[in-house]
């Protein structure tokens, strides 16, 4: 199984530390001071010499937020409040000379209720994050290409998540702690990892894998819940499929197709 997925989990840390910002000059606003831009992003902020860089945060209730991205880029948003929506595309496409496709960065950070994150990423090595705290919040995640990581995070009830992945050597992690959420991975291609965990009452979980050498992990702590992992694809030196569930609880439902 690839470790490229700790490259995912220390970034979701949000420990980076503030770096040189892209060579657009600032505003008025910041009296021309690059360290007043670095402050105002905090930890979120990790800008890039080399292509594209994007932040967002907004305080308050129905906002929305649309990030289109082409090249090597980075975005990242943070919203609080309610019914919020946040739409973060990247593409591979080479914006300029010093750009590279692929190798994107996306973080969404969401706390509140009702909120909505999207993110489409296409290239390769792309990374993306979503962090959601509340209820009914809902997390839509693609990628195409290879090598690229989702990680998404939930914390409430009544969440729901979809990544899908099209490509090679993609990882997908969820992890949802409350009850009654929802998670769907959806990925296609070879050597693919989904990882879930899960922590509470009544959550559903569905794993489906098309092509060869497929991992899935799903880990629940809780009752009534239910895990449905479907993985197909050719057998034969590294197309073997291989599907662990642990359950901790009571009227707990599981069901595994594995096949060609």
């Amino acid at each position: 199984m690839k470790t490229q997925m700790t490259t995912i989990a220390a970034a979701v840390a949000l420990t980076m530390s503030a770096a040189a910002m892209a060579q657009t000059a600032p505003s008025w606003q910041f009296n021309g001071s690059r360290a007043d831009i670095d402050s105002m992003g905090g930890s979120l902020y990790n800008g890039s010499a080399v292509g594209s860089d994007s932040q967002i945060e907004q305080n308050g209730n129905f906002n929305s937020t649309s990030v289109t991205q082409w090249g090597t880029q980075d975005s990242r948003i943070k919203q609080e409040g309610t019914s919020n929506k946040a739409n973060v595309t990247q593409d591979d496409v080479v914006g300029q000379a010093l750009t590279s496709p692929g190798n994107n960065y996306s973080s969404i950070d969401q706390d509140g209720f009702k909120n909505t994150a999207y993110v489409t990423q296409e290239g390769i090595t792309n990374d993306s994050i979503v962090v959601q705290e509340g209820r009914f919040n809902m997390a839509n995640v693609m990628q195409e290409g290879r090598l690229n990581d989702s990680w998404v995070q939930q914390e409430g009830w009544f969440n729901e998540s979809n990544v899908v992945q099209d490509g090679e050597l993609n990882d997908s992690y969820v992890n949802a702690d409350g009850s009654f959420n929802r998670t769907y991975t959806t990925q296609t291609g070879d050597e693919l990892d989904s990882d879930i965990i899960l922590d509470g009452d009544f959550n559903y979980a569905a794993v489906t894998q098309t092509g060869y050498g497929h991992d899935s992990f799903i880990s629940t702590n809780g009752n009534g819940n239910t895990h449905f992992v479907n993985q197909s694809g050719a057998f034969g030196g590294a197309g073997q499929h291989f599907s662990q569930i642990l359950t901790t609880g009571s009227g707990n439902y599981n069901v595994v197709s594995q096949g060609n």
